[in-house]
């Protein structure tokens, strides 16, 4: 084994949820039990039905987790990327594999053997406990499957804790673009319990009150509905069997355990004033519900509603948004016959960006160079507009932005330069639908530009081809 390859072990180790809590001297002693196996496009890393002795932990590149159907087409189940472990339900479970694991891209993997893993587990109780929460998300993520039987449902929370001006308007809005923008049964609802949009609309004695433009609104005022929804998990597990798209707008009154929701939750809207004092209390927000969303599932978002300007914010993190919410604007206009809505531009386009990101919900970024063969700067903007157009095609959009990094060339050492990332926003189906397409586009510009490597970056997860 190369000294290189020791380094990579390690730090491959190091990036694995199941280990990344261990002291850097147990996954020292870990690495060198571990072994680094390399695999070329197209080539079967585990093959369904097949012993389970293995753990493989993928430090780069893409796998694909599939099952040969009746039909003998292929089903695809998911892509796996850097840092995902496949092969550990199996040696727990001491069966068969139950999919076939195969190359999308080069891929280098970490391989523990089924008994050194399972005297892993015994040494090291952190690392059991790891993997008994990932094994909880995998289950988690099946079960919302199917209870959205299948379908691209989306939920979104707009959590307003100090009743912002703007606030209920925001989730209204939402709601009603991403009816216009789906076609997709859609429902909005103020949670926790009251009056206020019974008493706007004037129909306390209904349940469900079907507007014209499409959109339901759920009344929770009435007795019998607070009876039956006697907490959110209740109402979204109802809701979500009958919509497609639900937007639910929380206040203060809030009370709930977040955790025995967010496995449902798309994205989480947080939003605050130009209040300094309120700023602490999002900041807090965010650490907390932190460790119970699993990275590139739930998105939150926070935006600051008639914010004053400063420059020295010290939000952590940083508001995605301020804007400013008219007056003019009220709840009848919001629910007017013609469609019309006094709003201020940027509370427009913080709105459009929501509904845009919750339809798009994967990001995915290419990484152009500005050199030639490794080192010899070359003018690579007509590569740019390349890439935007191709994404563009395949996902609606995409924008570039200048970037700097720093890589290890084989044949120099230590390179730094000027990068261009394009990136764009995309469905789950299309993400699927297209990925295929986007490596063998990133190994087309590679070989054009005499590249040893290109940068593709999936939900926050880099990978180099």
């Amino acid at each position: 084994m190369k000294k290189g390859d020791k380094a990579k072990i390690l730090s491959g180790l190091n990036k694995t949820t199941i280990f990344k809590n261990l002291p850097d001297k147990v996954l020292l002693r870990l690495s060198k039990k571990a072994e680094l196996e390399v695999y070329n496009p197209k080539d079967i890393i585990v093959k369904e039905g097949d012993p389970s002795n293995r753990l493989f932990i993928i430090i780069n590149g893409i796998v694909t987790v599939k099952k040969v159907m009746t039909d003998r087409q292929d089903k695809i189940f998911a892509y796996l990327l850097p840092g995902s472990t496949f092969g550990e339900v199996g040696i727990l479970e001491n069966k068969t594999r139950s999919a076939t694991v195969e190359a999308m891209t080069d891929v280098e993997v970490l391989v523990f053997d089924r008994e050194y893993f399972i005297d892993i587990l015994h040494r090291h109780p952190g690392v059991a406990i790891e993997l008994a929460k990932l094994l909880g998300y995998y289950l988690t993520e099946s079960n919302k499957r199917l209870a959205r039987g299948g379908k691209e449902k989306k939920v979104a929370l707009v959590f307003d804790w100090f009743n912002t001006h703007g606030a209920p308007e925001l989730g209204k809005q939402l709601a009603i673009r991403l009816l216009k923008g789906t076609d997709k049964k859609t429902i909005y609802a103020e949670y926790p319990f009251n009056n206020t949009l019974s008493n706007e609309l004037d129909v306390q004695k209904q349940e469900i009150f079907h507007h014209k433009s499409g959109l339901d609104i759920l009344l929770l005022g009435s007795l019998t509905v607070q009876s039956r929804y006697a907490n959110m998990t209740l109402m979204l597990d109802d809701l979500l069997n009958r919509y497609e798209n639900l937007i639910i707008y929380v206040n203060k009154d809030f009370d709930e355990d977040l955790s025995q929701i967010i496995e449902n939750v798309d994205q989480i809207i947080v939003v605050g004033s130009g209040d300094k004092e309120q700023w602490k209390y999002i900041s807090e927000f965010h650490r907390e519900i932190r460790d119970h969303i699993k990275e590139n599932n739930t998105r939150i978002f926070t935006i600051l509603i008639n914010n004053e300007p400063t420059d020295n914010f010290r939000l952590d993190p940083p508001p995605d948004f301020k804007v400013v919410y008219s007056d003019e604007t009220t709840n009848y206009q919001l629910w007017s016959e013609d469609g019309t809505h006094k709003v201020s531009e940027s509370f427009d386009e913080a709105v459009n960006i929501f509904v845009d990101r919750l339809q798009r919900s994967n990001h995915l970024g290419i990484f152009i160079p500005t050199t030639f063969e490794v080192d010899k700067q070359i003018d690579t903007s007509e590569y740019i507009d390349r890439t935007l157009k191709f994404l563009g095609k395949r996902f609606g959009g995409a924008t570039s932005e200048e970037v700097k990094g720093v890589w290890n060339s084989e044949e120099i050492g230590l390179v730094g330069e000027k990068l261009y990332k394009v990136h764009t926003y995309a469905t789950t189906k299309d993400l699927k639908t297209h990925l295929d397409e986007v490596v063998e586009y990133v190994r087309v510009i590679k070989h054009e530009l005499r590249q040893e490597a290109m940068a593709l970056e999936i939900n926050r997860k880099l990978t180099l081809l």
